[in-house]
């Protein structure tokens, strides 16, 4: 499986970051090390590490140099695999805590989504090295500036912007590692979206300035704060106006054919489904997986079931609407869910310079999960991507460390025929007896479970 695997970084500075085991460890270039230790062995560091809020570090010194030890995310994710409340709950993590770490005499001089991991549902700072004392009196620029501004607008706001205005897909941010330039999303939009009180600021009249001599003019015009209280106060100010942008900049919420699906199936009824879940319950019940991988998710009433049984849950969702539902979910419950808007017959490259800054979807998920759910994803797999069963098959042994549910929808089911569309020749002849010869050499039947509606469910575990 081609995946990309990331290699040692070489971006930052400070320092370059390599995975080990059950690691990524941190190696800290000589002029950066007095800076690190003093921000790593801070209280406040201690205190964010202690909250949850950033990764935590175990501090180890080698003949190599000075290296920090952070725990491996299980399956991390990346911006353009986000839905937008992830986008907003990164972004104000972000904002927060450079606001904290100002009164505490540090500063975030970075400000990109891609310095932000998911746990479950909880955004998590992983850049350590993004900290570094605050200046309150620099001699390069205003005291009153904060240096990861326009980034923090290019990778954060304008997305987020640009997907609310013009419907562009944050998927796009895969193609826009240093974010938008005010500019090209100035010629997108319409006049009356340019002087929107959402893109005025940060578009419009970024882009009729020149960027150089705008750089320029705050450099000679803008006035060197000799109070620390007064620069303090108005970069807190600067970081509560983003905040406030970038709340104006979410796209609003509407519902789609499938973050309804589960209220307006007809294919079910109540009984039927009733029947269903029970049955799943009574699986995880017995089974206890530690991990679970939910395929077309949909809302997340599986992901909720299994988390419900102490599993650690990494929701899968193509559907944009209901990928935003299903992690707004997860915030609300506190569940332990990760969700992840992509899809599985499209799945995320590798991406970076020579595919290796980050890696591919499938190999996060690879052999990560104690048990892989597929309930009514196969019959679309085949219909509407044309994959063959043995291949599906074949990605879910590769997926699952020990068993899959699959949910069968038979040729006479109402979902199936819609989905056919009148390809009848290639697919109205598939049986249970092809998806069982499919699993042979792979997974043997546990339970096999009839709902009265005609569709099946299977535990299968693998050879």
């Amino acid at each position: 499986m081609t995946n990309g695997t990331p290699t040692a970084t070489f971006r930052d500075p400070a320092g370059s970051l390599s995975l080990e085991g059950d690691f990524a460890v941190r190696t800290i270039h000589p002029g950066a090390h007095n800076q690190v230790m003093e921000f790593v062995t801070s209280r406040f560091c201690s205190r964010l590490q202690d909250r949850g809020d950033m990764v935590s570090i175990t501090v180890r010194n080698t003949p190599a140099g000075l290296q920090l030890l952070h725990p491996r995310v299980p399956v991390p994710t990346y911006p353009w695999e986000w839905t937008p409340s992830q986008w907003l709950s990164a972004a104000q993590l972000t904002l927060s805590l450079c606001g904290e770490a100002l009164d505490e005499g540090w500063v975030l001089k970075d400000a990109t989504p891609l310095n932000i991991l998911f746990v479950g549902s909880r955004p998590v700072l992983v850049d350590v090295l993004s900290f570094e004392r605050w200046d309150p009196a620099p001699r390069e620029y205003p005291s009153h500036i904060w240096l990861a501004y326009g980034q923090y607008v290019r990778t954060f706001l304008l997305p987020l912007l640009m997907n609310r205005l013009l419907s562009w897909p944050l998927e796009l941010s895969l193609f826009k590692r240093d974010g938008y330039e005010p500019v090209e999303l100035y010629k997108a939009l319409s006049w009356r979206q340019r002087l929107s009180s959402e893109a005025f600021w940060p578009v419009t009249l970024a882009a009729r300035l020149d960027r150089k001599s705008e750089q320029k003019a705050v450099e000679k015009a803008a006035p060197q704060h000799k109070s620390p209280e007064l620069a303090l106060h108005l970069l807190k100010r600067t970081l509560e106006t983003l905040r406030k942008q970038t709340r104006r900049a979410m796209p609003e919420y509407s519902g789609s054919e499938w973050s309804n699906y589960t209220a307006t199936l007809t294919h079910y009824t109540a009984q039927e489904s009733s029947q269903k879940l029970d049955w799943v319950r009574k699986v995880l019940e017995e089974l206890k997986p530690a991990t679970v991988l939910d395929i077309g998710a949909n809302t997340g009433v599986f992901s909720a079931l299994a988390a419900e049984q102490g599993a650690e849950v990494v929701a899968l969702e193509r559907d944009a609407a209901a990928a935003e539902s299903l992690y707004r979910m997860t915030r609300t419950s506190r569940l332990s869910i990760q969700t992840i808007h992509a899809d599985l017959a499209r799945p995320t490259p590798a991406a970076g310079w020579e595919n290796h800054e980050t890696s591919s979807l499938l190999y996060r998920l690879e052999a990560k999960s104690e048990m892989v759910l597929m309930l009514a994803v196969i019959h679309h797999l085949i219909l509407m991507e044309q994959v063959p069963i043995r291949a599906i098959l074949d990605l879910a042994y590769r997926l699952t460390s020990r068993t899959l549910v699959l949910e069968w929808v038979p040729v006479s089911d109402p979902m199936y025929q819609s989905l056919m569309r009148g390809r009848d020749g290639l697919y109205g002849a598939l049986s249970e007896a092809d998806l069982l010869t499919a699993c042979e050499g792979r997974f043997h039947t546990l339970r096999r479970q009839p709902l009265e509606n005609g569709r099946i469910l299977f535990l299968f575990a693998k050879d």
